[in-house]
């Protein structure tokens, strides 16, 4: 599977890409990636607006055919979530 990741907002307003292979994650982030693919919804869930200085996540899975997208705003980022999005973040750099 390949994840794309924007991480938008925050004090300098800059958005960060990152662009990987779920393989090149740890086996149980490898595992949260396969559920948030299974988990694709028709209909999204909405989050409310964060505030000014903190940061929205776009995740994009790509497997096969098929692409799956999830958003989240900083206060409603789930938990379970948190550690996939500080590592593509990681990864991130920033878009032209």
């Amino acid at each position: 599977m390949h994840l794309r990741l924007v991480r938008s907002g925050g004090l300098a307003g800059l958005d960060m890409v990152a662009s990987l292979d779920s393989t090149d994650l740890p086996a149980d982030q490898q595992d949260l990636v396969a559920t948030l693919l299974a988990a694709d919804s028709i209909t999204p869930r909405m989050s409310r607006p964060g505030g000014a200085d903190q940061f929205s996540y776009q995740l994009e899975i790509h497997h096969g055919d098929r692409t799956v997208r999830h958003h989240w705003e900083e206060p409603d980022v789930p938990e379970t979530v948190r550690p996939l999005l500080a590592a593509l973040a990681h990864a991130a750099k920033p878009a032209h």
